[in-house]
This record gives C-alpha cells, structure tokens and sequence, in this order.
C-alpha cells in the first residue's frame, strides 16, 4: 500500500521509482486527473516496482516521507517483532480434536502493562450448546430435548 495523497509525496515517489515524468503528465498531474486515470497510473507503478522487494520498498518510500506499508499474509503478521515483543497471540497446546497448537490474538491493548489473556481456549464444535438452549424461550430444554 502506497498513500502518497499530497502533491509533493506523489512527485517523491515518481523520482523514486525512477520515473519523474509521471508527475507532469496530465493524465496524472493532479490528485483528481490521477483518480481518473487510476488503472493506468497502478500499472505504470506496479511495473516500476517490480525491480525490488516489498520490503525494500516499504523501507525506501517510508524514509523518503511516503507512507508505503506491505500486505502481509496473516502467518506474516503474527511474526511480525512488534507482534511477538508486544506477546499480542497465545497458544493453545493439545486441544481435544486438534492435532496441532492453536495460536489466537489477545487483545489488541494493553491494561497495567500487559494485553488481555483469554479466559481458555476456544469451545469445542457444540460444547456450550446445551448454555445455549437453557437461554432461549423454552428455558430449560437441553438441545437434545428442543
């Protein structure tokens, strides 16, 4: 993702990418002739971007004073530092009918230094059904009996 919203951060990236024309052309010369010009300006991009990585990218623009962020892929996030530092998942290990660990987000805040802990792992398929039922209209009926 690229937001390069002001006139001086769209030049900036058309110096960066090494193609400066882009900013004088008039299909793209303004924030409002860019908008409608926007399927072509993507490609032009796209294709201006295809000599590096993501990553580098990302780290350039930024630098540069335009705000440009990767899509990460959810596994990619959740290894993300910030993520791991800040202890944002927990991980559920031997759940019944799981053969493997289950990792879940905390809550994305922290209180008294530290973000919120999960009350268990999630329920098994059903496991609260019968809670469930007993709070619906025919109070008291177990799924079985409803």
């Amino acid at each position: 993702n690229i937001a390069a919203n002001k006139q001086e951060q769209f030049v900036t990236l058309c110096q960066l990418i090494g193609r400066p024309e882009l900013a004088s052309d008039p299909r793209f010369a303004e924030r409002e002739t860019r908008k409608q010009n926007r399927a072509a300006l993507k490609v032009l991009i796209e294709d201006a971007l295809a000599d590096a990585s993501a990553a580098a990218w990302e780290e350039k623009l930024n630098r540069a004073g335009v705000p440009a962020g990767r899509v990460l892929t959810i596994p990619q996030v959740l290894g993300e530092r910030q993520v791991t530092e800040r202890g944002m998942t927990t991980r559920f290990e031997g759940m019944p009918g799981m053969d493997q660990a289950l990792t879940v987000v905390r809550g994305g805040f922290m209180v008294d230094g530290a973000a919120p802990l999960p009350a268990g792992p999630p329920p098994a398929l059903g496991e609260h059904m019968d809670d469930v039922f007993a709070t619906l209209p025919a109070r008291g009926k177990t799924r079985a009996q409803a």
